[in-house]
């Protein structure tokens, strides 16, 4: 497996700064898929972590969140997007659509979403799994 990590600042740059840097990664890696839907689903995530997963009690200067790009032995692109809040209530409604439109947008895409929380530190990681395949022109 693959994979490049970068952190992103806790503000609206790092919508711009992940759908170039994802771009590039997507394209060092060869991943034989969407690329489109993939930088999509990235900014989707990154717009969430911003949005809900830097709370106001950390100050501006530490609030960033952790994006990781990687391929798995399948060719499948596993995208995790790490913020500093944990709580994530009614996740499984928000994939579904019924709270907010993100993650239902993310999974729209084709992609498989999931949370999870880090074995150390403080903070969730959300994952979206792209399935490599042709792409429609």
């Amino acid at each position: 497996m693959r994979s490049f990590t970068t952190h992103l600042p806790g503000d609206t740059r790092a919508l711009y700064l992940s759908r170039v840097w994802t771009r590039r990664i997507v394209t060092v890696l060869c991943w034989q898929g969407n690329v489109l839907a993939a930088v999509e689903a990235v900014a989707r995530l990154v717009d969430n972590g911003v949005r809900h997963g830097v709370p106001s009690s950390v100050p501006s200067s530490e609030g960033q969140l952790t994006l990781s790009i990687a391929t798995d032995e399948t060719g499948s692109l596993v995208i995790d997007v790490a913020d500093l809040n944990p709580a994530f209530p009614d996740f499984d409604a928000a994939v579904r659509g019924e709270r907010g439109r993100g993650l239902w947008q993310v999974a729209s895409l084709g992609a498989k979403v999931t949370r999870f929380l880090p074995h150390e530190g403080r903070g969730e990681t959300v994952r979206a799994v792209l399935a490599p395949g042709p792409v429609d022109v």
